[in-house]
């Protein structure tokens, strides 16, 4: 009996012994899998990407979309409803400069500048860029056949728990759809889009601006949203696009209605900007709950055109 006893308490202690183990293997390679998908998404940054300070230095390559009441362009903002003063080409500059400068009273952060035929060489399924300065978010975004693969490969195919940031397959990659999604992994160790479920109304005063950059242009966006929705809510409504950038129309709007529902939602106080145009991109990353998503969203503020 003390033999079978003693059997028993060996056969468990070993059991434990392994059970032990096995997770420590486990733990240090998801720590070590993690890692390293972090170092490839910083070479690519680091070998990729420069950041140009947009205060102080206008972009002569921003689009001018002001409009007047009738709807045509006019020039640096101006309603053209008035005989110019002797000082107008002056204050005009003057108006162009802070417009480049800031959006609201609020500096536009600094833009990352792009070498594509770098960042091309770790994946040829990279789209676009993201950067979120309030959340020290910046990573490739990739777009694949299905929103599958990429779910655990980085842009080079490499396979990693971490994944990529990947753009909804059945998008238009160029950003032209009313409503582009971007999906990320809501990572244990903040990265990707792990850091959505600890952002503060402090993060969103402080920067609420982010890029998103393809290869013929750069768009700066406007956070309006973050809240939780479920895998097949409207936040998830990509809409039809005939690729114009038009104003919302606040007074009748498909789109401005869905747009004010979205932010209604949002459990940070994230106003919608005046100055809005009719595009908006969804965040989206896993939540508590295996059919919950929390999803960050932000509206074009402005579309800026690369040279050719």
């Amino acid at each position: 009996m003390k033999f079978l006893e003693k059997k028993i308490i060996f056969q468990a202690i070993l059991l434990t012994l392994t059970l032990s183990i096995t997770a420590g293997v486990y733990l240090i390679y998801r720590a070590w899998d993690y890692w390293s998908a972090d170092q490839a998404y910083a070479d690519m940054e680091k070998n990729a990407v420069q950041k140009v300070k947009m205060a102080g230095q206008p972009d002569r390559y921003r689009e001018d979309l002001t409009t007047d009441s009738s709807g045509k362009k006019s020039e640096g903002g101006q309603d053209g409803g008035e005989a110019p003063s002797d000082n107008a080409g002056e204050e005009r500059k003057k108006s162009a400069d802070d417009t480049d400068r800031s959006i609201d009273g609020t500096t536009i952060p600094d833009k990352p500048v792009i070498d594509w035929d770098e960042l091309s060489k770790s994946g040829r399924d990279i789209v676009a860029w993201l950067d979120i300065p309030s959340l020290g978010i910046a990573y490739p975004v990739v777009q694949g056949n299905d929103n599958e693969f990429y779910l655990h490969h980085l842009p080079n195919g490499e396979y990693k728990n971490a994944g990529s940031l990947f753009m909804e397959a059945a998008n238009n990659p160029d950003l032209t759809d009313v409503n582009t999604v971007i999906y990320g992994h809501n990572m244990d160790n903040g990265s990707m889009f792990g850091k959505f479920r600890n952002m503060t109304e402090e993060d969103y005063e402080t920067q609420p601006f982010l890029w998103l950059c393809t290869k013929e242009k750069d768009c700066l966006y406007k956070m309006i949203s973050l809240h939780i929705s479920l895998v097949d809510d409207e936040s998830y409504t990509l809409f039809k696009s005939n690729g114009e950038v038009n104003r919302l129309n606040y007074e009748n709007s498909i789109v401005t209605g869905w747009l004010r529902a979205e932010n209604q939602r949002s459990y940070i106080h994230m106003p919608v900007p005046k100055s809005a145009l009719g595009r908006v991109i969804t965040l989206s990353t896993c939540a508590s709950l295996s059919d919950e998503r929390r999803v960050l969203q932000a509206v074009l503020v402005r579309e800026i055109a690369r040279p050719p």
